[in-house]
């Protein structure tokens, strides 16, 4: 089997963003009968960039603990309290008003 074939598919709704203080570090969704397999959903940080004197540097809130922390880059993150999460930009939809 390949990797794609092997790769649990997601509802649309599946992975939604937090954005409540203090929220759970992580939550898991459901993959039918199938419970050997759980996916864990990443939640999302949304970074603000920090121009040092030496780089471009990201803060974010940490859904977790609600501290912010700092990273030179983005992407899936490792915060010092533990809390495992996406940072990334909020995108735009085409077409949206």
């Amino acid at each position: 089997m390949t990797q794609n074939a092997e790769t649990p598919r997601l509802d649309p709704g599946a992975l939604q963003e937090d954005s409540a203080a203090g929220g759970t570090s992580a939550a898991t969704v459901p993959q039918g009968a199938d419970d050997a397999h759980q996916v864990v959903a990443l939640l999302i940080a949304r970074p603000v960039p920090v121009q040092t004197s030496g780089r471009l540097e990201f803060a974010a809130r940490c859904p977790s603990c609600s501290s912010w922390h700092r990273h030179v880059g983005l992407g899936e993150k490792d915060a010092p309290c533990g809390a495992h999460y996406l940072l990334e930009f909020k995108t735009k939809l085409k077409g949206a008003a």
